[in-house]
């Protein structure tokens, strides 16, 4: 009888692991998911605004930049060092570069002009040895942000001329992973940017194992229940995705997006990050869950209603400059609208009973 209650309770929970993973259809870089949706993770009676927000943060980014191609930091956009600077100059060009996935119908006139500009400045930063920016003694991690978002910049854009600039800048980034990104923000930025690159074909850049980049950390949850949606948990999350776990044995992305469903975004003033919330859009945008499109919702009513300011940009708080602030907020917009779903026909929904199963208008759960 024991035996059997034995057996018993390990197929339970080896149909709860696999439930909680077939929340996510998570894969390796490179799996082919399908088109598409016109409206992402937005639904389609919010797509329009949130791509008109996008094309108004495009036109604060763009008055920001300077005549040598860099960007100012915006109002009160004092720094110490050059290379807060150029890494904030960097998130801003791959942030513009990025829209061209919207197509023409969200361009702002100039905009790849701008985008030409950010570059050529950058590659003026590029060290012999790949980096983007100086590493400062007080400051290291900046430089390490400059040449991801760089890194990625440069591969979205994908000129000809560009190429000895984009391989210098991998080799850089990969002596950077090896020695461990720092957790939190330079952690998933490194992973998204890498995941991206490895999307648009170039693989290569990263000798065809991008995947080497990302990594699995002890997961430090300090109370019991739902994962707190802090930015090593997140970073954490992303990374186990991208690694593409595919026995169905880890429910942490999973649990941990249910969590951040579970904490609609609202603006906080000072204490409000758009990186973070990039970092958190990238996980919701591709949960396949139904809650998705009320999370975005969430977003862009409190980017809409609080955060963007008259001179188009969102202003610096605690954590980041105006200039990374604004390009935050159109990185995470941009996943909601530009991101595949990472479910496959009949795969990825939540669990029946599940608040995020309900059914859509459609009579499914999830979008598809």
């Amino acid at each position: 009888m024991s035996a059997s209650r034995g057996l018993a309770a390990t197929t339970v929970l080896a149909v709860l692991l696999a439930l909680l993973s077939a929340f996510f259809a998570w894969r390796a870089i490179g799996y082919d998911t399908g088109p598409r949706r016109s409206a992402g993770a937005f639904d389609p009676a919010d797509a329009p605004r949130a791509r008109a927000l996008i094309q108004r943060l495009a036109r604060g980014l763009m008055k920001l930049q300077r005549p040598d191609g860099g960007f100012d930091l915006g109002k009160d956009g004092e720094y110490s060092y050059l290379i807060e600077r150029v890494a904030a100059s960097a998130l801003a060009t791959t942030a513009l570069a990025r829209m061209a996935d919207l197509g023409p119908e969200v361009d702002v006139p100039g905009r790849e002009e701008a985008v030409f500009r950010g570059l050529d400045y950058l590659k003026k930063q590029q060290t012999e040895a790949g980096a983007i920016g100086i590493e400062e003694p007080q400051d290291r991690w900046s430089q390490v942000d400059a040449t991801t978002a760089t890194m990625l910049a440069l591969t979205l854009v994908d000129r000809p001329e560009d190429e000895e600039a984009r391989a210098e800048a991998a080799r850089a980034l990969k002596r950077f992973a090896r020695a461990g990104l720092r957790n939190g923000w330079t952690r998933a930025l490194g992973i998204m940017a890498v995941d991206h690159i490895a999307q648009l074909g170039r693989a290569d850049l990263f000798d065809d194992n991008p995947r080497g980049l990302a990594d699995i950390r002890d997961l430090k949850q300090a109370r019991e229940g739902p994962p707190q949606t802090s930015d090593w948990n997140i970073a954490e999350g992303i990374s186990r995705v991208v690694l593409g776990l595919r026995k169905g044995s880890d429910p942490f992305p999973a649990r941990l997006t249910l969590a951040i469903l579970d904490d609609p975004p609202v603006w906080s003033g000072q204490s409000a990050d758009c990186q973070a919330f990039w970092m958190q859009a990238w996980l919701v945008a591709r949960s396949g869950a139904g809650r998705s499109r009320a999370w975005f919702r969430d977003l862009l009513d409190a980017f809409e209603k609080e955060a963007v300011e008259d001179d188009d940009t969102i202003h610096g708080g605690w954590y980041a400059n105006t200039l990374s602030q604004t390009a935050g907020a159109v990185l995470a917009l941009v996943e909601g609208l530009a991101s595949q779903v990472l479910v496959v026909e009949g795969v990825g929904d939540a669990p029946s009973g599940h608040p995020d199963g309900e059914e859509g208008e459609d009579g499914n759960s999830g979008p598809r």
